[in-house]
């Protein structure tokens, strides 16, 4: 736990707290201006429009000096500028002094600046509020990277705007990457197009804090989720706090997907699957406000509340017994999936980390654009591994984290087994599938008995202590699913026109090279402590006080580092179990032999890998401090 600043005794650190760095968080009084809901203790991280702040709120100042509202059918509009501020040139509030003809002078009509980590600065794209609500343009807005962006300004509402066409150079983009603003004005004085380029504003200050030069008290925490009708007209796409379903069908059936908020309740129009047409099909928020009670009950997924309570399986719930015998079955499976998504990200020609000097157009990119997504999701799967752990432990069973058998089978219909491979195309396949929900659900599939579990705590809620947190992780590893299985069908996407030898490394199980066979045994090594902690972390619960939880954060960080070295040298990964795991003198024995290991590899390579073994050996050294009585 950090010290408080010296001199300020009004800040006092309560016991156990946390200190945090940002002032707002740090103040231990109430602040003018901050909810309950603001304070760490309180918050629940929920946003936009949410339940602690908004983020439209926060966007409406994206750039420097000017202020938007977003709230608004026909375009963004500009209502405050910021006379003097360099990023306006002269532009100044007398420009937007309204009119009972122009209720609104100026409005956005176009931004351009990158939107992904993965573009070029060529590559920035620019969205045009041609035909855009104000709603729409700000989630263009809001998904501005930090940088250099351009806007383009008019005095027609966005919605009926030209966009970028007629601007000076015919390109946005090009005048952004000259740094180029440009206002003209017709023979009154008045603004005919404004072109302004500036870094995207960073919203706080260096202490960490909201700038309060721009945003005044209640700024963030106006419009959140009242009436109740706005917060259930967006919160969709199967949001965990979503009061209402997404899709339903028709009473008898025939007509699925439809779209349960539309407003033609008299025929049956199948759902769209993007946002803009949806939209359109939908109960605007008025509507929805008058007319909330034309929206039916969905029972069994049909818009029909004449049937039962739902049951997605048709099964009984299961005893205790069964209960405890999947989850011991599911924490392998993760563990499993955990390690074959690795290897499979390993395998992939793609560097850790992105050189941003890479080309536009160099299928690196898409090499590394693909192993994110794969590694993102063997993050999930560790994650999932733990909340496993943690209901076994909830149902005092021990925890289960032994590394998977080669004749594991991990789905056991299709009599699949544990394998390290890359990522060849019938790999991925595998993945897409294992990671499907199916319409018809299997309640032997790893959905199925998830979907199975969760209906059996539920219905025996009063059998089972903590039922509510218990309900909750599984319905967590039920949703994150979903968002796998569409994790790996990008990755076919990126990887589509490439073939297997241009985007898989070549990978030996038998290197002859010293270091190479040394990495090999250190990365086993960051395997053993990575589960030891992580065991000690489940088995000590909130009592460790999160600092062996941030020990096996950094055994992964240093496990994944190691891996991606051996992988760039042509050695596959291969985690080898460390045996049955033991208590912390096992994982402190792996710890000391790693931190003799690293001293050695030092003084085999260059300058480069005697840095990174420094690093490691420190974080070892930390381990070692922490597991010595």
């Amino acid at each position: 736990m950090n010290n408080p600043i010296p001199g300020n005794a009004d800040l006092p650190v309560p016991h156990g707290k946390i200190f945090a760095r940002n002032l707002t968080a740090r103040a231990d009084h109430v602040v003018r201006g901050n909810p309950a809901g603001s304070r760490p203790e309180s918050g629940v991280d929920n946003c936009f429009p949410g339940l602690e702040f908004d983020q439209r709120n926060l966007d409406k100042c994206f750039f420097p000096g000017l202020t938007f509202d977003f709230h608004y059918g026909e375009g963004s509009r500009l209502i405050a500028v910021t006379d003097g501020a360099p990023t306006v040139r002269d532009l100044t509030g007398s420009d937007l002094q309204a009119t009972q003809q122009e209720p609104s002078r100026l409005h956005l009509w176009a931004v351009c600046g990158r939107t992904e980590v993965d573009q070029s600065e060529a590559q920035a794209p620019v969205f045009a509020a041609t035909g855009r609500g104000g709603m729409s343009m700000w989630r263009f807005v809001h998904d501005l990277l930090p940088g250099r962006i351009a806007i383009r300004l008019g005095p027609r509402p966005g919605f009926e705007s030209p966009g970028e066409s007629g601007v000076f150079g015919g390109s946005l983009n090009a005048l952004r990457s000259m740094n180029w603003s440009r206002v003209d004005r017709d023979p009154t004085g008045a603004v005919t197009s404004a072109v302004l380029v500036a870094d995207r504003a960073d919203y706080i200050t260096p202490d960490g804090v909201i700038d309060p030069s721009v945003y005044l008290p209640g700024d963030l925490t106006r419009s959140l989720c009242a009436p109740w009708q706005y917060d259930f007209r967006e919160c969709g796409c199967f949001y965990w706090a979503a009061s209402k379903p997404d899709i339903s069908a028709s009473p008898d059936g025939r007509f699925h997907p439809l779209n349960f908020q539309r407003s033609d309740r008299t025929t049956f129009p199948l759902d769209e699957s993007t946002y803009e047409p949806r939209d359109a099909l939908e109960l605007d928020h008025p509507a929805l406000i008058t007319n909330w009670n034309v929206l039916p009950v969905v029972l069994n997924g049909r818009e029909d509340d004449r049937k039962g309570i739902p049951d997605p399986l048709g099964l009984p719930s299961q005893r205790r017994n069964e209960v405890v015998e999947k989850l011991e079955r599911l924490a392998v499976v993760e563990h499993a999936l955990c390690l074959e998504y690795l290897y499979a990200h390993y395998s992939l020609n793609a560097p850790r980390e992105l050189d941003p000097a890479t080309p536009a157009d160099a299928p690196v990119r898409k090499f590394f654009a693909a192993a994110q997504e794969v590694f993102a999701v063997a993050q999930d799967e560790m994650r999932h591994l733990r909340w496993v752990n943690e209901i076994l432990g909830v149902l005092e069973r021990p925890i289960i984290l032994d590394p998977p058998t080669e004749d594991f089978e991990i789905q056991e219909e299709s009599g699949t087994t544990f394998t390290l491979e890359g990522l060849t195309e019938a790999q991925l396949n595998w993945f897409i599938k294992v990671e499907e929900t199916s319409d018809e659900l299997n309640p032997e599939g790893i959905d199925g008995m998830y979907i199975r579990l969760h209906q059996t705590i539920m219905d025996k809620s009063e059998e089972y202590r903590q039922a509510d947190r218990l309900s909750h992780l599984i319905k967590l590893i039920i949703d994150e699913g979903v968002d796998h299985f569409e994790r790996f069908k990008k990755v076919k996407e990126h990887l589509a026109g490439f073939s297997e030898d241009a985007y898989l490394r070549p990978l030996t199980e038998n290197p002859t090279d010293p270091l190479d066979q040394r990495l090999l045994e250190l990365g086993d090594l960051n395997y053993a402590m990575l589960l030891g902690t992580l065991k000690d972390s489940l088995r000590r619960g909130d009592s460790s006080g999160g600092v062996v939880i941030e020990q096996s954060r950094r055994a992964m960080a240093n496990f994944h580092e190691v891996n991606h070295l051996l992988a760039s040298r042509g050695v596959a990964p291969r985690f080898k179990g460390p045996g049955p795991l033991g208590d912390g003198q096992a994982t402190l024995a792996a710890a000391q032999a790693a931190m003799t290991l690293q001293q050695t590899i030092s003084s085999l390579d260059g300058p480069a890998l005697g840095d990174m073994m420094a690093r490691h050996g420190a974080d070892t050294q930390a381990l070692i401090d922490a597991l010595t009585p």
